[in-house]
């Protein structure tokens, strides 16, 4: 058995002592398989960043600057030639900012503790709970920016970030939500002070057939199947309508121009309704009855037969014999109603469908209706990622796309449609008190995923223990490697959620600006 790492390091410097030699010692110790640092390498690093940040002195400070520089330097190459020898090429982590990371040397010590675990992958929350990460000065979206100060409304942290990152090794990459636009989408004056919730706006928000959207909707409040409690603050957008897809165009446009590694889209699906209503079986409770929705299905009808009875299913959330019968009245000269996708039944000498099939031909109609309309939302909103040669991908459930009894999942999340184009990354969040349940979710993905298709699961936990009836991160790496070896790409959620970055993360929310 070879002796530790740090062993090793001690035995070298002693070794060159003795010899008189001058040598640079590395003071980038790994520990382990997942490039780790070693505690000395982690004191004297920190150490360092806090005499640039606090020291006055200008001469001591410029002393510590080179140094402090210099270790960044050294901890980037070893972090990338550990990373190169290691079967996990790429181990990333997701990372919330706020305006206190703007203080001197913040950022830094952030950046600083990410290398320190291994990582060589952050993914930024540009565009959450109705905020962007753009400058004030610069902000023409929908959102207010989150960085309010007026001392700092040109302060850019994003591209702050992106540039701390780097400096470390680190591919930055932006986080932007998609059709959960959050409660503060719309709030707020514009830079010429109008109101930023214009009817336009008020006419994006995504609507069941009640008239409901997803933060007005009276639900019962329950754990749904996956023992989740969903909150009422995210406020989903109807993915047919232009002024939704013109502001998140506008808005990833934006976070483009910082030039990030790449871009990952969340929330590319519908709200998860509450309780019971985490299933959907009527199409009244489909968030498809924004008026663009609404009018973009009715346009799927064919003839006149086949608008009236998708207009008669969507109010009532049935058809009846007598509805049909009505239909056929009204527009004697057509055979039976007609949509996209539809083939004609009603050949003659054959008997006539029953109503269930009427029933069910329209459910799927309105089902593929509300996935085409994330897909399509999608391709919209990713325009400038590609047109920048930008990676792009897409976060979201394995299980979002599938029927439950009768019903579909609520989510609606329509993975099963998302092109190789995208990086794949599947939220592997199962929980069953060992790895098997988080492997089947990855190997599903994988199995279905179109050749080429690059795949990295996200992941929950916390190293070297068990968290929440989930294995430790080691022990659900290690199992996923087994079971899809082609994997080489993984992220954890989220760095605010980690035991030794609470603390931490909770005193970067409280500061004067």
């Amino acid at each position: 058995m070879s002796a530790p790492i740090s062993t090793k390091v001690f035995t070298i410097a002693l070794v060159t002592n003795l010899l008189g030699m001058s040598i640079n010692q590395p003071t980038f110790a790994q520990v382990g398989e997942y490039c780790q640092f070693d505690r000395e390498a982690i004191a004297t690093k920190e150490n360092l960043r806090t005499a640039v940040f606090q020291d006055t002195s200008k001469s001591a400070n410029l002393d510590a600057t080179k140094e402090y520089q210099a270790i960044i330097r050294e901890h980037s190459q070893a972090l990338n030639t550990c990373r190169q020898k290691s079967w996990l090429k790429t181990q990333g982590i997701w990372l919330r900012l706020y305006p206190c990371d703007l203080l001197s040397g913040k950022l830094d010590e952030v950046m600083d503790r990410i290398v320190n675990k291994g990582y060589n992958q952050v993914f930024i929350e540009v565009l959450s709970d109705g905020k962007i990460l753009l400058p004030q000065s610069e902000n023409a979206t929908a959102w207010n920016s989150l960085v309010l100060s007026e001392q700092y409304k040109n302060a850019d942290l994003l591209k702050l970030a992106i540039s701390k990152g780097r400096e470390r090794g680190i591919k930055v990459h932006a986080w932007v939500f998609t059709m959960n636009v959050g409660t503060g989408y719309g709030r707020g004056l514009d830079r010429n002070g109008l109101s930023k919730l214009t009817v336009a706006r008020q006419n994006a928000i995504a609507r069941n057939a009640n008239g409901d959207s997803t933060i007005s909707i009276v639900e019962n409040l329950g754990k749904n199947i996956a023992g989740e409690v969903p909150t009422k603050d995210q406020l989903f957008v109807d993915p047919y309508n232009y002024q939704a897809q013109s502001d998140l165009y506008l808005a990833v446009n934006e976070v483009v121009k910082r030039k990030p590694d790449g871009v990952v889209f969340d929330y590319v699906r519908y709200k998860r309704g509450a309780g019971a209503a985490s299933v959907v079986s009527n199409v009244r409770y489909l968030w498809i009855y924004g008026t663009s929705s609404l009018q973009a299905l009715r346009d799927r009808a064919e003839n006149f037969q086949g608008r009236e009875i998708i207009n008669r299913f969507l109010k009532q959330g049935y058809v009846t014999p007598n509805d049909l019968k009505i239909v056929k009245k009204l527009y004697p000269q057509e055979t039976e109603p007609l949509w996209q996708g539809r083939q004609p039944s009603n050949q003659s000498g054959q008997k006539e469908p029953a109503i269930s099939y009427w029933q069910k031909e329209l459910w799927q109609l309105a089902v593929g209706h509300a996935f085409i309309g994330v897909t399509y939302y999608l391709d919209i909103v990713s325009k400038p990622v590609f047109q920048q040669k930008i990676p792009a991908s897409i976060a979201f459930f394995s299980d979002g796309n599938q029927p439950v009894g009768e019903g579909f999942d609520s989510r609606m999340q329509p993975w099963h449609l998302f092109t190789s184009a995208y990086e794949w990354q599947p939220m592997a969040y199962a929980v069953c008190g060992k790895p098997d349940c988080i492997v089947d979710q990855v190997r599903r993905v994988a199995n279905y995923a179109p050749n080429g298709t690059k795949i990295a699961p996200i992941l929950v936990g916390q190293w070297n223990e068990p968290f929440t009836n989930r294995p430790s991160l080691e022990l659900q790496m290690q199992a996923i490697r087994a079971a899809v070896p082609a994997i080489t790409s993984i992220s954890h959620f989220a760095f605010g959620w980690q035991t030794q970055e609470i603390e931490f993360s909770r005193s970067r929310q409280i500061c004067k600006l």
